[in-house]
C-alpha cells in the first residue's frame, strides 16, 4: 500500500522543529505529491499557533514557496481544537473558509471556552486517569463533542481518536460515515492500535493515514498506517491519500 501525501504536518508556526519551507523540502525528497500544513489551534496551550490569522500567513508564505515545486500540491489546513462542548473550535470561521482543509483533533491542555467546558471538559478527562466511573463519562462527553463537531463542520479528518482522551470508536466512526468525514492513522504516534481499527472499520468509514510530522526525518513515513489497514482488509478506496490501482 502506498500514499500520495501526507495532511498532518506541524512547523515553527506551532510546536514543530522546522520551517515551512524545510518541511516542504522534506515531502519533495520523500516523493510525495500532495503536502499538508496543519498547524496546532491557538488554544493548545503552549503549542498552538498565536491565533487564527496565523493559518493566513503561513497561505502567504505557501504561496510564494510553491512556484519553487511544481510537482508537488502543497495545501494549508489546521488541526483544529476542541473547546467546547457543543464541539466549539479555536480557529475562526471566516480562517476556516479560507483553508484547503479542516482537521480537528482532541488535546488534554487546552483553554477552554468557559467554565462549564473547563469543568466537564478538560478537568474531567484528567480525573478520568484516576476513577473509573469518571473515565466512562468523559468518555462519552469526548464523542459526543466530537460528533457536534463534525456535524457542523465540514471536517476532512478527526486526528489521533482517543489519544490520551478516550472515545467510542464504534459511535464515532458510524458518525463519521454519515458526514462523510475520515478518522486518521497517526503514524507518529502509532494510533489507533490494530485492535482498534479492526473494530472502526467494521462500521465502513473512510480513513487517512497521516503522520503527524514534526521534524522533517519524519515527514511521510507512513508504514505503521499500510500495516493495520491491510490486517484490517480496508481497500484503498476507504482510504483517502491512498494510491488507487
Amino acid at each position: 500500500m502506498q500514499f500520495y501525501g501526507d495532511y498532518h504536518i506541524h512547523t515553527l508556526y506551532s510546536d514543530g522543529r522546522a520551517t515551512v519551507r524545510e518541511m516542504i523540502e522534506a515531502a519533495h525528497l520523500k516523493g510525495l505529491s500532495l503536502v499538508g500544513l496543519a498547524d496546532h489551534g491557538p488554544r493548545n496551550i503552549g503549542t498552538g499557533v498565536k491565533n487564527s490569522q496565523v493559518y493566513l500567513e503561513i497561505k502567504e508564505e505557501v504561496k510564494i514557496i510553491n512556484k519553487e515545486y511544481i510537482d508537488l500540491d502543497i495545501k494549508v489546513g489546521a488541526e483544529a481544537n476542541i473547546i467546547g462542548l457543543q464541539g466549539e473550535l479555536d480557529v475562526s470561521e471566516d480562517v476556516i473558509k479560507k483553508l484547503d482543509y479542516l482537521l480537528v483533533g482532541l488535546h488534554p491542555y487546552v483553554l477552554p471556552q468557559n467554565i462549564n467546558s473547563a469543568w466537564k471538559y478538560v478537568l474531567g478527562n484528567q480525573l478520568g486517569k484516576l476513577n473509573k466511573g469518571q473515565r466512562e463519562k468523559v468518555k462519552n462527553i469526548n464523542t459526543k463533542t466530537l460528533i457536534e463537531s463534525i456535524n457542523k463542520h465540514k471536517v476532512l479528518a478527526i486526528t489521533h481518536p482517543g489519544l490520551k482522551m478516550s472515545v467510542d470508536y464504534k459511535e464515532l466512526a458510524l458518525a463519521c460515515v454519515k458526514t462523510n468525514t475520515a478518522l486518521e492513522i497517526n503514524t507518529g504516534h502509532k494510533w489507533p492500535s490494530l485492535k482498534d481499527v479492526l473494530t472502526i472499520a467494521s462500521t465502513g468509514v473512510n480513513f487517512i493515514v497521516n503522520s503527524d510530522a514534526h521534524f522533517p526525518e519524519t515527514v511521510g513515513e507512513l508504514d505503521y498506517g499500510a500495516y493495520v489497514l491491510k490486517k484490517a482488509n480496508v481497500p484503498p478506496e476507504r482510504i483517502l491519500n491512498a494510491v488507487k490501482d
